[in-house]
């Protein structure tokens, strides 16, 4: 501005001009003089053409560069001063000046490069164009800055201390800024030591105290930073400086535990009470934090003048502290500010807390139109969705789930979906979705007993119990699980399917023998508490107790506790019964033992008690196999199969023999020995043709062929399996089997007789698709892509189908438009190839700038991407169609650090650009590297590092 101030002052009015000029020069300089500079530079328009040879045509020009410049009108700026070194005769100095505003006003624009051009046409022989090019390092330092480049700026400004001009203390304190915030905090005080020395410490004063401060913070050094930051607080300026510098001091006493030492600060604080409130916001902010709520709280209170920040602390404070009512008030009051979606969101949630379930169902479009984030949708979604299913009502609760579904399907809201549909008579889609649930994840164990349970009571509901009790009974095979067991138990009293455990669940009268009975109605009922009170009560008897009754209730006493799962107790009484003269169920003592140190982790031990369950004839068999398991448990496979080996070929028990050979090849699948594999699996077909197990056993012996790369005895293995199972889930994926592995044989005639073979029509329409595709069948394929882009499942797939066509087609407005429905989508694999797609386009009609942006976005937000390198050669490219070859060479320069091929080419691009930009240093040196990677591509490059000229 000092420039601006005297060329303004510079206008003398002459005697000799005519009267007309000498008033408009006259008001012309108060309108600058006055700073109003939109009337001024239109009145110098005005002045150019009513005196276009006025002697002060060239002071008016300039001036006006240096006001669009204070104006921000960065570009009519550089016009203006441009137009001046065109068309002026001007000096030395002049020129200077005018190329330091032309500097400044590239830095307005952000263009740094065409910046830097500007400052190095300064001509630096005299000490004020010296002064001029120190400033407009400055200049572009600060700008640099501001933009947050730190690393740039530190260079700038190193580059303007060595000039040591009349700026020379500005330069010192803007590195240290920039040193600063590049946490270079020792830098920085090294430049505020050199500041500290000139002459302008004293106008900077709180800063620079305020940088050491922090400084010395920042490197752990707080004894020297309590002592700048306490010249500070001293200060008699009140400063956004001094402001921080009491909430640092304060923030550095209360993490060293000095709590003493912050409160005197605080109370020195009571004489300024904005600082004061400013301060305690701050303890309260720093306790809330730390989870300290109730201190936290307090200091909230105390502020005098409490703005939205701090009613949101307190709110916030009062909900962790549980103090629902309060808390709940000032949730309400933020409803209307920044807040909105927090008071929302905990306005739902203490409502909720204090289940007051018809009030958050009430209220619950009070979210609608919220800028929530995923996250908070789906919390949000969750509070109004278990509210309406704890006031029963199901299908708001089903629309709020099916709204987390859609936002992140996950196998824990399509659960949430298959209990509240289970409260409702829509058994139909109940139905769907536990098939859903079986399809998507057969292998859970999380969720799986309750929706065994869930689809168990649904075929009650429709009257279908003897399923019901199956569905129990298959969950059994797999999983032992007493509150399974339990419900079983209930469903079969309910179909009169009494056991002896269950045939006295009604006698009431008192003797022994009915307490015992009770015992074993409530422990099959799973009500252990009571069964434990009912088996002690005989034991505990006054009365003469039948040993044999005696026995039985003491062995009921160790069942319940298996039962109940206190494996830990149900080992201590079974022991001491083994140890004693009982016989009662001997064997099922120990077998209980065995299983109970199981599943402590303790199969050593389960082992021990296995080998003496042995001894006794009828359980020999089914104790060895559970040896087997126990190895099997442990990953211990080879120890497995020799277990299982004694099962299958010494069991008497034929079902323990099947189950004993079929781990056996369980166990060499895990170990994949191929070999085992084949000889063992060969044996159980053969022997047992019609097991259950010949389905996994197929499904095993395809993926051991496929690993193997044994293509055709693969596919007849999935052939047998679709051909054979009747399991829905495995008929699906062996028919999907065979189709992957007709394509990667290229048997097209098996690939379409197997498609035909699927029977949803959309999959069906998908697989054609892809035939299509790969036998080039453009035409054919487009009719099933427009089958399927109305589909949920294969929409982004057919979009996809749909670009390439019309691309291939030169059609690329319309192949635009589908390649941007992929990227519209929330989720798809297809992203990538779409944005590649749409930035092809850009780029093939003129639209380069958006093309560039687009392959960028690519390999970004695709690192991985098949289509990444090639997008950042094509940006480079683009940018280098622009003549932007500033960032062309950053791109080829990062391309050549981090990309194994296409060197030679990245190379050739960095000589061709560097040389272009009469860079020829910097050209050399990639011209050398290209030597070393290809002499005789360099030989073309030879001449002009041999006297030649840049290209």
């Amino acid at each position: 501005m000092k420039k601006l101030k005297l060329l303004l002052a510079g206008l003398l009015i002459c005697s000799g001009l005519m009267a007309s000029e000498k008033e408009d020069i006259k008001f012309l300089d108060e309108l600058f003089l006055q700073k109003k500079y939109s009337m001024a530079l239109q009145e110098s328009n005005n002045f150019i053409t009513k005196y276009p040879r006025s002697k002060y045509i060239k002071n008016i020009k300039v001036r006006m560069g240096q006001v669009y410049y204070v104006e921000g009108r960065y570009q009519e700026s550089i016009n203006t001063l441009n137009g001046c070194l065109k068309e002026l005769k001007l000096n030395q100095n002049e020129t200077n000046s005018i190329y330091l505003y032309l500097t400044k006003a590239y830095v307005g624009l952000k263009d740094f490069e065409t910046a830097s051009k500007a400052a190095n046409l300064i001509v630096k022989t005299t000490a004020e164009g010296k002064n001029d090019y120190e400033e407009a390092l400055l200049s572009i330092g600060k700008g640099y800055m501001d933009n947050k480049d730190y690393i740039r700026a530190q260079r700038e400004l190193t580059s303007a201390l060595s000039v040591q001009g009349r700026n020379y203390e500005d330069v010192v304190l803007n590195l240290a800024l920039a040193a600063y915030n590049n946490s270079q905090y020792i830098k920085t005080i090294v430049y505020l030591d050199e500041y500290y020395r000139g002459a302008k410490v004293g106008v900077n004063k709180d800063l620079v105290n305020y940088l050491y401060g922090s400084s010395y913070y920042k490197t752990n050094e707080t004894s020297k930073a309590l002592e700048y930051f306490k010249k500070v607080k001293n200060s008699n300026v009140n400063s956004e400086y001094k402001t921080l510098s009491i909430l640092t001091m304060i923030e550095i006493y209360l993490k060293q535990g000095n709590a003493k030492a912050a409160e005197n600060i605080l109370a020195s604080l009571s004489s300024e009470p904005k600082l004061y409130n400013t301060a305690l916001k701050s303890f309260g902010d720093f306790y809330l934090v730390r989870g300290l709520n109730d201190v936290a709280l307090s200091y909230y209170n105390k502020i005098s003048n409490k703005d939205i920040d701090v009613w949101y602390g307190i709110a916030l404070s009062q909900y962790r502290l549980k103090d629902y009512k309060n808390s709940l008030e000032n949730f309400r009051k933020l409803y209307p500010t920044k807040y909105k979606n927090e008071s929302i969101y905990y306005q739902l949630s203490i409502e909720y807390l204090n289940k007051n379930y018809k009030w958050v169902l009430s209220n619950r479009n009070l979210v609608a139109g919220l800028n929530l984030n995923r996250d908070e949708e789906i919390a949000t979604n969750n509070l109004i969705g278990t509210s309406a299913f704890q006031e029963g009502d199901f299908k708001v609760a089903e629309e709020y789930y099916t709204k987390n579904y859609n936002i992140a399907p996950t196998k824990e809201s399509l659960y949430k979906m298959i209990v509240t549909l289970s409260k409702t008579k829509d058994r139909s889609r109940l139905n769907s979705l536990i098939k859903e649930y079986n399809t998507k994840y057969p292998t859970d164990q999380e969720y799986r007993k309750n929706i065994t349970i869930i689809t168990s009571d649904n075929l009650l509901a429709e009257g279908n119990g003897e399923q019901a009790i199956n569905v129990y009974k298959e969950y059994l095979t797999t999983n032992r699980d007493p509150d399974v067991v339990s419900n079983l138990i209930e469903v079969m009293i309910a179909q009169k399917k009494y056991n002896d455990v269950m045939q006295y669940l009604n006698i009431q009268d008192a003797s022994l023998e009915n307490t015992y009975q009770k015992g074993i109605a409530t422990m099959g009922m799973g009500r252990y508490d009571e069964a434990e009170m009912y088996f002690n009560q005989v034991i505990n008897s006054t009365d003469n107790v039948d040993k044999a009754l005696y026995e039985k209730s003491k062995y009921n006493i160790i069942k319940n506790y298996f039962l109940w799962e206190k494996y830990q107790e149900a080992i201590d009484a079974g022991e001491a019964y083994v140890a004693g003269e009982n016989l009662f169920a001997l064997e099922d003592v120990v077998d209980k033992i065995a299983i109970s140190y199981f599943r402590l982790d303790n199969p050593e031990k389960a082992r021990e008690y296995f080998e003496k369950l042995k001894l006794v004839s009828n359980m020999g068999d089914y104790a060895q196999f559970q040896i087997g398991e126990t190895y099997y448990s442990e990953k211990k496979y080879n120890e497995a199969i020799e277990a299982y080996k004694i099962s299958a070929e010494n069991s008497n028990n034929p079902e323990y023999k099947e189950k004993g050979l079929y781990w056996e090849i369980s166990s060499l699948y895990l170990l994949k020995n191929i070999d085992g594999f084949n000889a063992k699996s060969k044996v159980f077909l053969s022997q047992y043709p019609n097991s259950k197990l010949k389905d996994n056993i197929l499904l095993m012996k395809g993926e051991l062929y496929s690993v193997q790369g044994n293509n055709g005895d693969s596919l007849k293995s999935y052939e047998m399996l679709y051909n054979e199972t009747k399991d829905e889930v495995l008929k699906e994926k062996s028919l999907m089997k065979v189709i992957e592995i007709s394509q990667s044989t290229k048997d097209i005639t098996k690939e379409l007789e197997w498609i035909n073979k699927i029977t949803n029509d959309n999959k069906k329409s998908y697989y054609m698709a892809k035939h299509f595709q790969r036998e080039k069948k453009l035409e054919e394929a487009k009719a099933e892509y427009e089958k399927l882009i109305t589909t949920d499942e294969y929409k982004d797939f057919a979009a996809l189908g749909l670009g390439d066509y019309y691309y291939s087609h030169k059609d690329l407005v319309k192949a635009k438009e589908y390649y941007e429905n992929i990227n519209s989508l929330e989720n798809s694999a297809y992203k990538d190839r779409a944005l590649y797609q749409i930035a092809n386009i850009q780029k093939d009609t003129g639209m380069t700038g958006d093309s560039i942006r687009n392959y960028t976005k690519l390999y970004v937000l695709y690192p991985t991407s098949e289509y990444a390198l090639e997008s950042k050669i094509r940006s480079a490219e683009g940018y280098e169609n622009l003549n932007n070859y500033k960032d062309a060479i950053a791109q080829y320069d990062e391309l050549l650090k981090t990309e194994s091929k296409n060197k030679d080419y990245f190379l050739e691009k960095l000589i061709f650009l560097n040389l272009k930009m009469e860079k020829k240093d910097i050209a050399k040196v990639y011209y050398e590297q290209l030597k070393r990677e290809n002499l005789k591509l360099s030989e073309k490059y030879k001449d002009f590092f041999n006297g030649g000229e840049n290209i």
